[in-house]
């Protein structure tokens, strides 16, 4: 399945979904690491014109010269990162912002700081495994070769302060620098526009040193809050593992609101840090409020189903989907879905048979997703 293919289908995804129960975490996530990732193939096909805006930027300050080579020091960027464990974490933040979002895989883990989490002013930091992203030689270009990131290298506009000494380059709304030897990192400023002529705020010399900072501030490795499931899966196939997750801080912890199962290499595609597996489900979790209790049947599609004492709604979607809704279940709103003719259990089955539910108090929650 090509990009353009698989960015469609999460698109369908999104758009078929029930609006009040997912509207303001999405808008966030779409803002934060979907604007990190996506976007990227629009930057790098930018008009002449914006182009030139900021090559004019970086005329007027210091002269662009090409980087050093690695990092002769210090550690080296990890080979992949557990899932489970958030390695990414702010040290720093402009006042009144905190952390409203973050996100692990095993390829890269990403953070993002704001107001609140609607805020059209937002911070978010990547990190990419080792040898998951290259500079070129004449530093015009960061590759990387992550599923959501391959085929579209991040462009290169000028050289900026050095991250903790270590080389660090402008591309347009990034900031890019080398985290660890053969490891990258990549902070996106924020676009909104202002001013007038309006101009995106990632040009304007007080959000550069504030990213600077911020950028200067990332802990890598620390420790975090722990990262907390809403339910527990149950007799699964031994080689089953969460493969990615998001989570939102809540009440002291690290809340995780959708994660992903995988068995083996993902062979679908991924929706900015979210690795799909065919075959394979994916869930979003909520403590039900009048926000997310509601299920949504679709005319023809859905079926109306109670099991073990709770209404679901189970609805067959195009490209060979199967969603699960509960809206209340044991002060939680749930939705599963899966992709694939053939999955090893239907959702149906997953909540029915392989689920415990938890509830809605982080004090009954669990470090371990699969029991």
């Amino acid at each position: 399945m090509i990009e353009s293919q698989v960015r469609a289908l999460f698109m369908e995804i999104a758009d078929g979904e029930p609006d009040p129960p997912r509207v303001d975490t999405e808008l966030a996530h779409r803002r934060g690491r979907a604007r990190l990732r996506w976007r990227r193939a629009s930057l790098a096909g930018t008009p002449v014109l914006a182009a030139a805006a900021v090559v004019a930027i970086v005329v007027a300050g210091a002269p662009f010269r090409p980087g050093t080579g690695p990092v002769a020091g210090g550690p080296t960027a990890p080979r992949q990162f557990s899932p489970l464990v958030p390695y990414l974490s702010f040290g720093w933040l402009p006042a009144g912002n905190s952390l409203v979002w973050g996100g692990t895989s095993r390829q890269d883990v990403w953070v993002t700081g704001a107001h609140k989490l609607e805020s059209p002013i937002s911070w978010s930091v990547s990190v990419d495994a080792a040898g998951k992203c290259h500079l070129t030689a004449r530093a015009t270009e960061l590759s990387c070769s992550t599923t959501a990131q391959k085929g579209n290298p991040i462009k290169i506009t000028g050289r900026a302060p050095a991250v903790r000494g270590q080389r660090a380059y402008w591309a347009g709304p990034y900031l890019v620098w080398q985290y660890a030897r053969n490891g990258w990192a990549e902070l996106l400023l924020p676009e909104e526009y202002r001013g007038s002529p309006r101009k995106p705020v990632y040009l304007l010399p007080m959000y550069r040193r504030e990213a600077v900072k911020i950028a200067a501030h990332i802990r890598y490795g620390a420790a975090t809050p722990p990262l907390l499931f809403p339910v527990q899966l149950t007799h699964l196939p031994s080689r089953w593992r969460v493969t990615s997750l998001t989570y939102l801080p809540y009440a002291g912890v690290l809340r995780v609101r959708t994660y992903s199962l995988g068995a083996g290499p993902p062979n679908l595609g991924a929706d900015g840090g979210l690795v799909y597996e065919t075959g394979l489900p994916w869930f979003t979790i909520d403590p039900a409020t009048r926000r997310t209790n509601r299920c949504y049947a679709e005319p023809h599609r859905s079926i109306r189903e109670i099991i073990n004492g709770y209404r679901v709604v189970v609805t067959h979607q195009p490209f060979g989907r199967l969603d699960l809704c509960a809206g209340k279940a044991d002060g939680l709103s749930l939705y599963i879905l899966e992709f694939g003719p053939h999955p090893a259990f239907s959702t149906a089955d997953i909540f029915g048979h392989h689920m415990r539910l938890l509830g809605a108090n982080p004090a009954n929650w669990t470090r371990k997703p699969i029991g």
